[in-house]
This record gives structure tokens, sequence and C-alpha cells, in this order.
């Protein structure tokens, strides 16, 4: 029986399903879904300092 290098064993396999779809910089959806979150925030409020200086 010979076991693929590429296959994941019993213990990575949930480490690959919980991963998937993520971008390398981040280790789980939380991290993703903050990241996301207080990126919408900085820009909101950049736009906003934006309009007070040139209205």
């Amino acid at each position: 029986m010979n076991v693929n290098e590429n296959s994941p064993q019993d213990g990575d396999s949930k480490k690959l399903v919980d991963r998937d779809g993520l971008p390398p910089f981040v280790r789980s959806w939380k991290q993703l879904y903050q990241l996301l979150i207080g990126t919408l925030i900085l820009l909101i409020v950049l736009f906003y300092l934006f309009m007070k200086h040139f209205q």
C-alpha cells in the first residue's frame, strides 16, 4: 500500500477543510472577516474626512 505524499493524513484533513479558500495571510475565517470589517470601517472614516476637508 503506497501513501501519496500529497494526500492528507487523518489529522491533516480537518485543517485542510477549515482553510479551504482562505488567503495565505490569515489563519481562520474569523480573522478574515475581522480584517474585512476593519478595512471597511477605515475606508468609511477616510472618505468622511476627505469629504469634510473638501466641503
